[in-house]
């Protein structure tokens, strides 16, 4: 087994249900009505804790593995729509997925370390846990405690520097959520992708978004993205006050866009669509590095 030491394990092995974490009417950040519209299915955890069949079939033999949170997880939409099952259907050999809820990036290093030693690990895919824009600069908060996943307050660049020590050497990899706040530019220089938005729909969907600031701003959202004191107040924004040169472009729309085009059934978790985007890129990644190879030795 590879987290059942972890206190996220518990209640998770074996688990059957119809809603799983803010993927339920009432927890999602859409109305009830739109949550009920969407499609019904089934979450399926296998004994390992993780969505994915039986993985002691594939101990010390070659495996792929996706790594990450909840967003590896696919909360809000059914696991054959995850980026990990799309991305699985390149390969012949099995690709698991070890997404796990709320996971920090040291969990998720820990447990791609002790994949390594079950598995004959032949690629690693990881979408690291970076933030939301409901949710600023929550994510970097993570981290393992004992046997819990907690969130602790420190300093931006001390994020930075804790997610360098826990970044994954020798993986394919991707950051998950918008394009949003100032440290995230640090992982941009990285070159750890992150999901593109089509820049016609963008530019139309601004422009909508800009004209109805009180429909499209969520009160709490934004306070917790105003960490700017210089920032217009939410009053003075949602009245037509421009936006501080230090905001991100055009954040607010941005995830109203997001949620349009690239969220699942909760509001929250990328949809098919956009899990689509990203197994394509990790599969042309994978492409670009392993066929050079393979044409020499043809």
């Amino acid at each position: 087994m590879l987290i059942d030491d972890f206190q996220y394990f518990v209640g998770k092995a074996n688990l059957t249900a119809k809603t799983f974490s803010m993927d339920n009417p009432d927890g999602c950040n859409r109305t009830r009505e739109e949550w009920h519209a969407y499609p019904d299915f089934e979450y399926q955890f296998n004994s390992w804790g993780f969505r994915g069949p039986e993985y002691t079939q594939f101990l010390g033999k070659p495996v792929n593995i996706c790594i990450g949170d909840s967003v590896v997880v696919n909360v809000g939409g059914p696991i054959e729509h995850s980026w990990c099952s799309q991305l699985a259907e390149h390969f012949d050999i099995p690709t698991i997925n070890l997404g796990m809820n709320s996971a920090a990036n040291d969990t998720i290093k820990l447990v791609a370390e002790r994949a390594c030693t079950l598995f004959d690990v032949k690629n690693t895919f990881v979408m690291y846990t970076v933030f939301t824009a409901e949710r600023m600069s929550v994510f970097l908060h993570r981290k393992l405690h004992g046997e819990d996943f907690i969130q602790y307050p420190v300093e931006d660049n001390q994020k930075i520097l804790y997610f360098a020590t826990h970044r994954l050497t020798d993986a394919y990899e991707a950051q998950s959520g918008e394009a949003l706040t100032n440290w995230r530019k640090d992982l941009d220089k990285l070159g750890i992708y992150k999901l593109p938005y089509p820049p016609q729909y963008y530019a139309d969907h601004v422009a909508v978004v800009d004209q109805n600031r009180l429909k499209y701003t969520v009160e709490s959202s934004y306070n917790n993205l105003r960490f700017n004191s210089d920032w217009p107040t939410y009053s003075e924004f949602i009245n037509g006050t421009e936006p501080h040169p230090d905001m991100p472009g055009n954040f607010l729309h941005e995830y109203e866009l997001y949620k349009d085009l690239y969220c699942n059934r909760d509001g929250y978790h990328h949809n098919q669509a956009a899990n689509k985007i990203y197994a394509d890129y990790f599969y042309n990644q994978w492409k670009l590095k392993t066929e050079p190879q393979n044409t020499a030795q043809t």
